[in-house]
């Protein structure tokens, strides 16, 4: 599952912001990865070290594992679900880099300042069917980013060469591909913000019984059509941020539009899909804005200068999961 969108302020803020849907429970927690984090490639051995820091959510595994982040120079990404499309290539390739897609996004934000660079990159890489140990699975990801320019771009390995897809709408969910979502918003051309006028039915005038009749046809499921839909419906309508702290309000509340809570949605095997984190990074503050499910309060690591040049390793901040109520009385 998932969904994540790119919205730019008024005064030339870009924030790329997603939620987490996942049935089995990742333990994620806001991480910063350091400057020259030394890993190992799980596909061929290979080892590497990241140039820049960054911030995201991540977990310890054999490596530190990052769903999404923003590094240093302001790139930043999120890793989505692209099940039944996604295209690996079967084994590692000799003068690659070869990486298992998991850890993709771990490179990514580790070697490239700008969407330029992954773009300049990307003929170097191989993903590999690698599975995630400790999922048992190989998982079918693709991959939404943006940077300072404001650009929004996706990769979707649907064949073994990767390349980069512009995306006009700024947002992305799961199958099916990208160019199928955009097509999609043909059907839903009826939206508005504005109510529906009235219509004669013979002498009768049938007027709207009350306000929202213009969202009447909105979709309201948590399918990832349903979602794109509703994503890219108030993305384009919500009042245009004046500043980052406008924008996180306004980002808070489009994602609770398509946030999953525990229970309403059952996957095959009875286990629930539901969003366990949603997450938001301003490339130009460099910071990374974190909720978890179970508690309600934002919480944020900036990149400053300090923590950039005193953190030799990774370091993790374990959110608060107990909900925070500000008692008045």
């Amino acid at each position: 599952m998932c969904t994540s969108f790119v919205l730019e302020t008024l005064d030339g803020k870009h924030v790329l912001s997603r939620t987490m849907d996942f049935a089995f429970i990742l333990e994620a927690n806001p991480t910063v990865s350091p400057r020259n984090y030394a890993w190992e490639s799980s596909t061929d051995g290979v080892n590497y070290t990241n140039e820049y820091a960054f911030v995201g959510a991540g977990r310890e595994l054999d490596k530190y594992i990052f769903a999404d982040g923003l590094n240093e120079k302001g790139l930043s990404c999120a890793s989505l679900y692209l099940p039944g499309e996604a295209v690996y290539a079967p084994e590692a390739v000799d003068g690659k880099i070869n990486l298992a897609p998991q850890e993709f996004l771990l490179w990514m934000l580790g070697t490239c300042a700008t969407i330029e660079d992954v773009e300049a990159k990307l003929a170097d890489i191989n993903l590999v069917d690698q599975p995630v140990a400790l999922l048992g699975i190989t998982t079918p990801l693709h991959w939404i980013f943006t940077d300072k320019s404001g650009r929004c771009a996706v990769i979707e390995p649907t064949e073994t060469t990767l390349r980069i897809k512009e995306n006009p709408v700024g947002v992305m969910t799961n199958t099916p591909r990208l160019e199928w979502h955009i097509e999609n918003l043909r059907n839903y051309t009826g939206l508005q913000a504005q109510q529906l006028a009235p219509v004669k039915f013979g002498d009768y005038i049938a007027k709207p019984f009350s306000q929202g009749t213009g969202t009447s046809k909105l979709p309201g499921g948590f399918t990832p059509p349903e979602r794109f839909v509703r994503a890219a419906f108030l993305k384009e309508n919500v009042v245009p941020a004046k500043n980052e702290e406008e924008a996180i309000t306004n980002v808070w509340y489009i994602l609770n539009s398509v946030r999953i809570p525990n229970g309403a949605v059952i996957k095959e095997n009875g286990d629930p899909d539901f969003t366990q984190y949603v997450a938001s990074m301003c490339s130009e503050s460099k910071t990374y804005y974190f909720t978890s499910y179970e508690n309600n309060q934002i919480n944020s690591v900036t990149l400053t200068d300090a923590l950039l040049e005193n953190t030799k390793e990774p370091i993790t901040y374990v959110v608060e999961t107990t909900q925070n109520v500000n008692k008045l009385v």
